[in-house]
């Protein structure tokens, strides 16, 4: 069931209208796509031998321009005294893509199913290893939870079932409250307001759906075992 959710977000992915795009116009060049020459001023000219090719260093004498190469043309828009607006690289327009609420619940969902996974793999290999230098927990019949560093290696040693539903709990939440910051950095200027609040909303049921489907096949699992 896990994975049929898993693959049914990737299908939805690719099928639903995950995103739209609009255009802006340029604010730079107000849609013109070119902007008047900052170096010339929209003369054209070299702006240091002012058109004439030659520098005048001394009475009576003349000098190349180096800037122009003699030329007496500005060598930044090279004569007509404008350049092709580089913010929306001469079109007049920009054009936005931002996230529907659709495509916010499918990423952010996605983000917090990995995490999830992650959090949880990384949490059994750690009371593993815990418990591999702790094997004392073995003889304790009942430890207390608060301000207890071991009662979570004790849970793995004698009660996994228990243990198993404390991890799905615990970072379940971690995955939708990490996911959610992660998907706000990294895709801010893609988002508005009521996609992400909607969508982190809708992919807190979609990540407890999966967490929930998850747990049972953990313990469906290791029921056999024990």
């Amino acid at each position: 069931m896990a994975f049929l959710l898993i693959m049914g977000l990737f299908v939805s992915f690719f099928i639903a209208p995950i995103s739209y795009s609009y255009e802006e116009t340029c604010p730079r060049c107000q849609g013109e796509g070119k902007q008047t020459c900052e170096t010339c001023l929209g003369n054209g000219k070299c702006w240091i031998c002012e058109g004439t090719g030659k520098i005048w260093c001394m009475p009576e004498s003349d000098d190349w321009c180096a800037a122009c190469q003699g030329t007496g043309i500005c060598y930044t828009c090279g004569g007509p005294g404008w350049h092709h607006c580089y913010v929306c690289g001469g079109n007049g327009l920009l054009e936005h893509w931002m996230y529907t609420v659709t495509g916010s619940t499918i990423v952010v969902s996605i983000i917090d199913i990995f995490l999830f996974l992650g959090l949880f793999l990384f949490s059994g290999f750690f009371s593993s290893l815990h418990l591999s230098f702790n094997e004392w927990v073995y003889k304790v019949d009942d430890m207390g939870f608060w301000f207890n560093p071991s009662f979570m290696t004790w849970l793995f040693a004698k009660h996994r079932e228990r243990w198993a539903k404390w991890q799905t709990g615990i970072n379940s939440a971690l995955a939708i409250y990490l996911g959610a910051l992660l998907f706000l950095s990294v895709s801010m200027r893609q988002l508005t307001g009521e996609s992400f609040a909607e969508g982190t909303l809708f992919s807190i049921v979609v990540v407890g759906l999966f967490s929930l489907l998850f747990y049972k096949s953990y313990v469906s699992r290791l029921e056999p075992s024990e």
